[in-house]
């Protein structure tokens, strides 16, 4: 690595130190560490005991006092790397770090009374300023953001007062985006904070003033001057600023101190930084099979000459629409990838710039010499393992940091294709900055959406709509990765519908490992309305051996069961929701609604105002919540549990060793943390305005008489109260009571009921299935209450498989042109007796050689009168109706018309039921 590279780490790391670590170090002393151990040359975000016996080696050979700088600068790193890389430390280093932290507040402590002497004088011209309402300040603004946004830095406060598209979501709900500092991060960053009425009040006329841009610098000076002004003591540096607010945080509003560290950096949270693009999928897209089953036979490496169509785009940047988009090729789908990157390029340009100039689009996707010693097949492009694998090696083959610059952002967009949306980016970022993260996630009542869709779509597979769906929910409510759905076995999950409860074991099994190679547990409920799919998902597969996968038929291969369920779920959620989400953020999903439970349940939060639906209250009830947590409380109540075990108990869950994963990884955004845990952001909860205050909220003149006039609708209570109680008594309402009135709408209740049965939906898409042999024998199999899901296995995998189509108006026509179908006398088989000619071996073709019927041996008897030439017979059995190794048995009678029998068996024992079933299909025809 470079030595202005390092320079650029030991900048970012000196910058990040000043804010939040209570010891000292220097920018230079970083450096040398930096230069002198190769820990930013490692793959693995790991520091090991051999890892530091290498640099302490190299700082025990200094013989003077430097030797004590460096070591700070040294813990420095360590805390860096820790707290905003997330790299894994040993035990000893993260207890020193741990210590640093609590450090860190004692610090912050002594400036308890500094920081009250602040607010006192804030809250004295904030008091002035409602009454004569003067220009806004930088200054004050920079009060207003410190004391009830956020305890954040001056840099992130001047950048806010800057920018004036800072709030969005203004007519919904209005919150404040700001942007991630600091050098190495492939993406802009952005974290949304939770807005007050008030501070977005204040933000909104400050922005209103057209106010110049106002620097770090002269804002730290600025407020300098206010201190001096108002008789307080200065602040040294601008790094006492946060650290007054933080303080004045942890005592005000009596938040725990690790989401004071939260709140006071925006850079451990990330949101959606960019608008949510719809994909051009359409819902009937859904289920559809784009890619052929062969592809996943054995593939031989061919050795011809790639073609890389994306070079015809680039030598025709102004007519795309001429260029062909080649098809999908099994053995190596890079050309297609790259085709299409290049496309998008092209049409929407780059992240930063909505056109990019041609030689731009070329220099990005000039990657053809690295791509092509390297082809990714179709087959390792869906798999986890393989396509991380693929990304790897190539990237270490690349020796150029610019050119890997350049196949990082086409990672990026592999990302985000369907084939490829598995790989894992934070392999292939700076170790120095914060891990990629994609951020996204639903809400219970966005997922019901997405369950609905699933469950309703139209395909001609009723197992794939239902093993979608389960797969959709334990992603969701048991927060599983996509592998650890599709290795879950039948033993490892235990449901119990009296309450919901719903127990994992995620363990290592045949088919691959955990993603930390160890087992856990995992503990959640589901909602009532979803038990019915996952009672029926047991009653199919209550004969099956405890083994098997939990999805999936008998003998379905891994790579089949991702496709054919899991990627109808990714689809879906595209369609319903935006091309920036996969299967994989159900399980982000699932992480933040399990960290809402937690929250909710140690403060206490009533269950009515858990949540603002029926679905939503119910999942954070705190019945549910008592239900999830039920092996640990073991019958105790939630005050005599430690509330700091709560944490650790979800990490065992998640499978997380450090909260600081989970937060960075899963829990995006921070503005649903506030109204949660402190009352003063409460939604609902009741506070004093002054008549002033309320004025200048609501939009009125400082003298203005309409204040009474809004009053009433807004507050019963004002109506009983005399002149002089209107005048002189400060006003009492709820945040959200004055919202609405903010806002001038009333804002609608989101208290809908729920309409949608999905467990009806899916028994719908059964019945529509009755046109397809596999549909109807499972139908009969559910009214008889007997359903053989070996039986249907050997159906699935031995005829269509996923290829279920209704039965042809060909194949219809064919069979009323045939004598009927009939059991066997033994009931073993089915049996037809029809005279042997052309025209009955072309109806015989077209319906029982269609691959539905791949599950059954023909055997052949042509029993022929003994007194009649019957070689024409023979040659046409031959020729039009037996295939090779088919059994054909030639009989003689005495009397009567030549005639043929032919007797359909299945190839392997099944019940006499699943033949009746067949044959009660092929007679709806007849």
């Amino acid at each position: 690595m470079s030595k202005k590279i390092k320079h650029q780490h030991a900048k970012q790391i000196s910058d990040y130190l000043a804010q939040s670590w209570p010891l000292k170090t220097t920018e230079n002393d970083i450096f040398w560490v930096l230069d002198h151990w190769q820990i930013i040359e490692k793959k693995t975000h790991i520091v090991d005991d051999t890892d530091l016996r290498v640099i302490t080696q190299q700082l025990n050979a200094i013989p003077t006092g430097k030797q004590r700088a460096y070591r700070h600068a040294l813990e420095g790193i360590l805390f860096y790397l820790e707290e905003a890389c997330y790299w894994q430390l040993p035990e000893r280093v993260k207890n020193t770090i741990n210590d640093t932290n609590h450090q860190y507040f004692e610090e912050l402590a002594k400036g308890a009374a500094h920081a009250h002497k602040i607010f006192v004088c804030y809250q004295q011209q904030k008091t002035y300023f409602f009454d004569i309402r003067g220009p806004l300040a930088p200054c004050f603004m920079a009060l207003i953001i410190g004391f009830e946004v956020a305890p954040i830095s001056l840099e992130h406060i001047s950048a806010i007062l800057n920018n004036p598209n800072s709030i969005i979501d203004k007519e919904d709900n209005p919150r404040l985006a700001i942007t991630h500092t600091g050098y190495g991060a492939d993406e802009l960053r952005v974290t949304h904070y939770y807005l007050t009425i008030e501070s977005y009040r204040f933000l909104e006329d400050y922005y209103a003033q057209s106010p110049s841009r106002t620097s770090t610098k002269s804002l730290y000076a600025d407020l300098s001057s206010w201190l001096d002004k108002n008789g307080i003591p200065a602040c040294n540096t601008k790094q006492i600023w946060p650290k007054r607010f933080q303080i004045h945080w942890y005592l005000h509003f009596q938040l725990p101190p690790i989401f004071i560290k939260d709140l006071a950096n925006p850079e451990r949270h990330v949101g959606l930084s960019k608008p949510i693009s719809l994909p051009k999928i359409k819902e009937a897209e859904i289920y559809a099979i784009d890619w052929n089953t062969k592809w996943f036979d054995s593939l031989t490496k061919l050795q011809k000459k790639v073609c890389w169509p994306h070079e015809a785009l680039l030598k025709h940047p102004k007519d795309i629409s001429s260029v062909e988009t080649p098809p999908w090729d099994a053995s190596n789908i890079l050309p297609r990838l790259l085709f299409d990157y290049t496309k998008q390029l092209l049409v929407y340009g780059g992240v930063k710039k909505a056109t990019l100039a041609l030689g731009s689009v070329k220099n990005y996707t000039s990657l053809k010499s690295k791509l092509e010693p390297y082809p990714l097949c179709y087959a390792d492009a869906i798999s986890e393992e393989a396509i991380n694998g693929w990304g790897q090696t190539v990237y270490d083959s690349i020796s150029s940091d610019i050119v890997k610059g350049t196949f990082y952002n086409f990672l990026r967009f592999l990302s985000y294709q369907e084939q490829t949306d598995t790989l894992d980016l934070s392999s292939f970022s700076s170790p120095l900055v914060a891990p990629s993260v994609s951020p996204g996630r639903l809400t219970v009542d966005e997922f019901d959406r997405l369950l609905d869709v699933l469950l309703s779509s139209k395909t001609n597979n009723s197992f794939r709509s239902l093993f979608g769906a389960i797969a959709a929910l334990l992603g969701f409510y048991a927060m599983l990765r996509r592998g650890e759905v599709l290795r879950l076995r039948r033993k490892d999950i235990r449901f119990k519908p009296s309450t919901g409860l719903i127990t994992i074991t995620v363990t290592n099994t045949p088919e691959g490992n955990t993603k930390s190679g160890t087992t856990r547990k995992v503990y959640t409920t589901l909602p009532k309305q979803y038990h019915m799919l996952l009672k029926y998902l047991f009653e199919i597969r209550k004969n099956i051996p405890r083994e098997q996968p939990l999805l999936g038929f008998e003998g379905e291969k891994y790579h089949s069961r991702q496709l054919y369920y899991l990627l109808p779920v990714s689809r879906a959620l595209r369609f319903l929701f935006g091309t920036h989400l996969n299967f994989h953020h159900l399980r982000h999903s699932g992480v933040h609604i399990f960290m809402l439970q937690i929250l909710h349940c140690v403060n206490y939060t009533p269950d009515n105002l858990r949540g603002e639906t029926p679905l939503e209250q119910e999942v954070l009830s705190s019945t549910s919540v008592a239900t999830r947590f039920d092996y640990w409380f073991e019958g105790r109540k939630v005050d005599e549990v430690n509330d700091a075990a709560f944490l650790d108990e979800m990490g065992e869950q998640i499978g997380h060793i450090y909260y600081g994963t989970t937060r960075w990884s899963y829990l995006h955004d921070i503005d649903w943390l506030l109204p949660i845990i402190s009352r003063d952001h409460s939604p609902y909860t009741r506070r004093e305005y002054t008549h002033s205050e309320l004025r200048y909220l609501l939009g009125l003149k400082p003298d203005s008489n309409d204040l009474s006039r809004i009053l009433l609708k807004l507050n019963p209570e004002y109506v009983n109260k005399s002149l002089g109680q209107k005048r002189n008594q400060p006003i009492m309402l709820r945040d959200c009571e004055l919202r609405e009135a903010v806002f001038g709408k009333a804002i609608k209740s989101k208290h809908v009921p729920l309409t949608v049965d999905h467990s009806l939906t899916w028994q719908t898409s059964i019945q529509n299935s009755e046109h397809t042999l596999l549909g109807f024998i499972f139908k009969a199999m559910l009214d008889s209450k007997a359903i053989d899901f070996y039986a249907l296995s050997f159906i699935w995998g031995n005829g269509c498989k996923h290829h279920i189509k209704p039965i042809s108006k060909k194949q219809r026509t064919a069979l009323k042109n045939l004598p009927p179908v009939v059991l066997s006398d033994d009931e073993q088989s089915l049996q037809i007796s029809l005279a042997c000619n052309s025209k009955n071996a072309h109806a015989f073709t077209t319906v029982f050689r269609h691959n539905d019927w791949g599950w059954l041996s023909f055997r052949f008897t042509l029993s022929v009168n003994r007194k009649l030439k019957n070689e024409r017979q023979k040659q046409l059995l031959k020729a039009q109706f037996a295939q090779k190794n088919e059994a054909i048995q030639i009989t003689k009678h005495a009397r009567g018309e030549t005639m043929l029998t032919i007797n359909l068996t299945p190839k392997t024992t099944l019940s006499p039921s699943v033949i009746k079933f067949a044959q009660e299909f092929i007679q709806l025809f007849q």
